[in-house]
């Protein structure tokens, strides 16, 4: 008797009690702030609880862990219904063949032209700073990386044709289950597409049960996502908790690579709030200080989670029912954001990593070096759906491309988890205001919604 309770971690379920508490105080508390503050005060809680309780493989915070992976996994158990259904219903409601395609058009366009943005942003900092320069110390052992590891590396990679060959789907239930959005969204668009075609032909009444099929089974997905919604303050606090106490835990890995560290983040503020700032005032013409406060909690969501196609459900919702975006638009768009741009995982860690290795050993790069190192960041940002842990395989294949040593690439691992969570903000944000400048440009945003207050609860 004595040796069980000996082996009972007493300090897990201390932490889980004071967890407990918190979440009542949380819910007592969303009665009297509006949602935004409530998520603000579960990540400080989630916070000082990680770093009071910070331990050596997050011992103390075992079951907030387990709370916050139960909540990822409910996510990303619907970004494969979600996709597939609000593709298909956003569609075959559109029924217009054209408007389809400009969508598309623009939405590929947009990304594609962050990506562009967020180059450039990363080289004009890596050259102005000088991030890396000083640093040798950090490859002082690059020579003691195995080739083991090193071919470990080179395996993640991914040919271009292999890329474009994974955007099509092989196998429909083999897709849906892993998540490849991109092969999702083609099935979806074929779905819709031959609906028009039909409807057009023999007239839309021929096809109302599967319409109807369709509109039913899209209202109890997202009934189940607003419960899980609802729970989003939660799982914040958990995330947060090991997101902090790691952070803390791994402090030497940070002392050592803090200045690339602090670039990658102050790189990803600055595109996710100041350049889509720019893109939200003056192109989709909407206030960006109300844009990101109405998207909050995805953001919050994808900074924790570090998914960005598991913040895709609560992406979608909070573009059609706040920001105004209409459900073709944000059903298409924000999940394709998910797979081509990513300029988080594909534009500005890369780069930053290359300009870093090349100023810690002193090589002298001319503007046709910077050129092509910009214009791979952008092939990779075409070509990176489908391909799972893209941060790291993004990395091997730019060192790759501009002839880096991968062993280098080893080294920076220790930052990837930390910096993974501006990197994914980024990424989701991009996707969100690419849905609504889209939205803008083909006239489907709807500015009665984003001009409603905040406050006024949906229950109301």
């Amino acid at each position: 008797m004595i040796d069980v309770i000996a082996s009972v971690n007493w300090i897990s379920l201390l932490v889980l009690s004071i967890t407990l508490l918190l979440f009542k105080a949380l819910v007592k508390i969303s009665y009297k702030v509006n949602w935004t503050f409530v998520i603000l005060i579960s990540m400080v809680m989630g916070g000082v609880i990680g770093i009071v309780f910070a331990s050596e493989g997050n011992t103390y915070l075992v079951w907030l862990d387990l709370i916050g992976q139960v909540y990822v996994n409910l996510i990303t158990a619907l970004v494969a219904p979600v996709v597939l259904i609000s593709v298909i219903s956003g569609f075959i409601t559109l029924n217009d063949k054209e408007k389809m395609k400009n969508i598309g058009v623009k939405s590929v366009v947009w990304l594609l032209l962050s990506a562009v943005g967020a180059i450039v942003v990363t080289m004009l900092v890596g050259v102005i700073t000088g991030i890396g320069k000083g640093g040798g110390a950090v490859f002082a052992d690059i020579a003691a990386v195995t080739d083991t590891t090193v071919n470990a590396y080179k395996d993640m990679g991914t040919s271009l044709n292999e890329v474009l060959l994974g955007l099509f789907p092989t196998n429909v239930i083999k897709d849906l289950s892993e998540d490849n959005v991109v092969a999702i969204i083609v099935m979806a668009v074929s779905v819709a597409v031959a609906y028009v075609s039909i409807s057009s032909e023999e007239g839309e009444e021929t096809l109302s049960s599967f319409k109807n099929l369709v509109e039913a089974v899209k209202k109890i997905i997202f009934r189940i996502l607003s419960y899980i919604i609802d729970c989003t303050p939660f799982a914040v606090l958990c995330l947060m908790a090991t997101s902090a106490s790691r952070l803390f835990s791994d402090k030497d890995a940070v002392v050592q690579l803090l200045l690339l560290l602090v670039a990658i983040f102050g790189v990803c503020f600055f595109q996710t709030y100041v350049f889509n700032g720019l893109l939200l005032k003056f192109v989709a013409k909407v206030n960006p200080l109300e844009f990101f406060k109405k998207t909050f909690d995805a953001q919050v969501t994808a900074f924790t989670t570090q998914s960005s196609v598991g913040s895709l459900p609560i992406t979608i919702d909070r573009l059609v029912k706040k920001v105004g975006v209409d459900e073709e638009v944000a059903n298409f768009t924000a999940p394709l954001g998910t797979t081509i741009g990513m300029p988080g995982c594909t534009s500005v860690w890369p780069v930053l990593l290359a300009i870093f290795y090349m100023n810690a050993t002193g090589m002298n790069w001319g503007f046709g070096d910077y050129l092509i190192l910009g214009f791979m960041a952008l092939i990779l940002a075409m070509g990176s759906a489908g391909v799972p842990g893209i941060g790291v395989v993004s990395a091997v294949a730019l060192f790759s491309a501009v002839d880096l040593p991968i062993a280098a690439v080893v080294l920076l691992m220790p930052i990837n988890n930390m910096s993974d969570m501006a990197r994914t903000l980024l990424n989701v944000v991009t996707a969100n205001v690419t849905a609504t400048v889209v939205a803008r440009k083909t006239g489907l945003l709807d500015d009665e919604i984003f001009n409603t207050e905040e406050e006024i609860k949906e229950a109301n």
